[in-house]
């Protein structure tokens, strides 16, 4: 039996065959914009590529200086160690290195006991996101020190909180306490001072220095620990 040839009419009417000539006709139709298109997706692919590894090698040369700095830390070249700090906030804060620059870079300026760049860095460095917990509260309680010695008992108290909160029980978090224990009671919050005592007491028995700390603090303004 002879195959039925489609007739012109059929072969419009079929949805294959209609699907096939719609799609010729709009390829000719716009053959410059998707050739253009192409080019503009290939780009965006390149554009993401480069950026990809420009992230890299900036990432890796922060790291190089970070180590530097360091090195210079340990061997007392502190001048040197904030150049190479100073570089990192201003050029590579948007990496891993240059954000904990930040906390280092606010160490030196602690002890060189300029608080208000201190306190400028510790900022920057807690406003920014990720960094390791010890750390963290690290610079938290180095920007709640800065505070309260220029007065700001207030802010100084809700740092040394964010401190305790930061380190999750860490070697540090009793002397965090005491912070929490000294400004809160300096501010005449009873009851906050009296909680991070029992806090203090529970999780950090063998502590007895910070423990006589407190108490001494907490009497000095009217604070006693409920028998």
């Amino acid at each position: 039996m002879a195959e039925k040839k489609l007739t012109r009419h059929e072969l419009k009417e079929d949805p294959l065959v209609t699907g096939a000539f719609r799609a010729r006709e709009y390829v000719l139709e716009n053959r410059e914009k998707l050739l253009w298109g192409g080019a503009a997706v290939v780009l965006l692919i390149l554009a993401a590529f480069w950026f990809l590894a420009g992230r890299k090698e900036a990432g890796a040369q922060a790291e190089m200086i970070l180590t530097r700095a360091n090195l210079e830390l340990q061997t007392n070249q502190l001048t040197s160690a904030m150049q190479d700090l100073r570089l990192l906030a201003e050029k590579h804060s948007g990496t891993r290195a240059g954000k904990e620059g930040l906390y280092y870079l606010a160490n030196a300026y602690f002890q060189l006991g300029d608080y208000d760049q201190a306190e400028h860095y510790y900022d920057r460095f807690v406003q920014g996101s990720g960094g390791s917990p010890v750390i963290t509260a690290s610079a938290y309680a180095g920007l709640a020190t800065c505070l309260d010695l220029k007065g700001k008992t207030k802010a100084a108290a809700e740092n040394f909180k964010k401190a305790v909160e930061a380190s999750k029980n860490s070697s540090q978090t009793p002397d965090y306490l005491v912070g929490a224990i000294r400004t809160h009671a300096a501010l005449g919050d009873s009851v906050a001072a009296l909680r991070f005592f029992a806090q203090l007491k529970k999780d950090f028995p063998i502590y007895r220095d910070q423990i006589n700390h407190s108490l001494l603090y907490m009497g000095i303004h009217g604070i006693y620990e409920q028998r």
